[in-house]
């Protein structure tokens, strides 16, 4: 989601030296563009010894301008600790850290409304964009912006041949996991009734994508859906790119790979329990989103408090299978 506002700043800041610091598991959505000049891996954990050594990282690479996009103490400490400058991010949690712009009126814009103990939900390409409109960039848009190398939509083709699938195939693409947390997950029967039905009915190949620590679980509702677990190996993210651009449909929560489906104009189911929609109301042209009004959703509880689950029990398969046909223009 963050991607539409790294191709803004490369574009108005054409010749300068761009330096990402991202966790080491991103790295891969990163290849094939153009944003930066430089990544550097900035793990979590590490206590005092990984904070010193960022800091002094930083500090030798003698930045002009740290853009801190997430909001969090933890992001904005090495900036300010290293010395930078010039430093833009919001201030919640952290009035000291960030130091561009002094006046009411651009403090003001720093400061995000709240709802209860969270900030009040927009989207997030919108969250950052407003950053970047302090220090009057030329605006940008909220498509992210993800390409694909040769080499991983070469290496996709030869995985989809060693498992049968032919080149002209329209691949179903079901994510069944979610790394935030149990309430977020359909029941896993579902997404096998869904594999089935799109396979029997509309000829397409259901692929089942896992992350790994979902393995077990997208294994199971492979051979329930008579559909492919995409195992053997857990793909790469550089991969599931490549994957995602050459899918036909996706059904998922509101996960990640929600997102590379908008990055490629993939049609999208997206099953959202818990959370609130507002935080990913963007890009929605390809999207159905289907959500249960309930008293008490959204939660945004990484476990449901009421042990009931029913913002996601009450998605039906058949409202999702209907949604999808819609989407790919297979209803009357």
């Amino acid at each position: 989601m963050a991607t539409a506002s790294f191709a803004r700043i490369r574009r108005a800041f054409p010749n300068a030296h761009v330096t990402a610091g991202m966790r080491p598991y991103l790295r891969d959505l990163a290849d094939g563009n153009d944003y930066f000049d430089e990544i550097v891996e900035t793990p979590r954990g590490g206590g005092l010894g990984g904070l010193i050594k960022q800091v002094r990282d930083m500090r030798r690479r003698r930045f002009d301008l740290a853009i801190v996009l997430p909001n969090s103490p933890a992001t904005g400490i090495v900036p300010f600790l290293a010395r930078v400058p010039l430093r833009l991010g919001y201030t919640q949690g952290r009035p000291f850290m960030m130091n561009i712009g002094k006046s009411a009126d651009v403090r003001r814009h720093w400061w995000n409304r709240r709802s209860g103990p969270r900030r009040h939900p927009n989207p997030m390409p919108d969250y950052y964009h407003d950053l970047l409109d302090l220090i009057g960039l030329p605006p940008g848009g909220t498509h992210p912006e993800l390409a694909v190398t040769q080499e991983d939509e070469t290496w996709v083709d030869g995985h989809m041949k060693t498992l049968g699938i032919p080149p002209e195939q329209k691949l179903l693409l079901l994510v069944v996991g979610a790394n935030f947390g149990a309430s977020k997950l359909w029941m896993p029967e579902r997404f096998s009734a869904i594999a089935r039905h799109f396979q029997d009915k509309h000829d397409m190949r259901a692929l089942v994508l896992v992350g790994p620590a979902e393995i077990e679980l997208g294994e199971r509702i492979a051979k329930d859906g008579e559909a492919i677990a995409l195992t053997k190996p857990v793909l790469p993210l550089n991969a599931l790119k490549a994957l995602v651009k050459r899918g036909a449909l996706m059904v998922t929560g509101d996960t990640g790979p929600r997102h590379l489906g908008n990055a490629y104009d993939l049609p999208v189911v997206c099953l959202i329990g818990p959370n609130d929609p507002n935080y990913t109301n963007y890009c929605m042209e390809h999207t159905a989103l289907i959500r249960k009004d309930l008293e008490c959703s959204p939660c945004q509880r990484k476990i449901c408090p009421l042990g009931t689950q029913q913002c996601m029990k009450d998605i039906t398969v058949e409202e999702v299978a209907l949604a999808g046909e819609q989407l790919l223009g297979l209803t009357s």
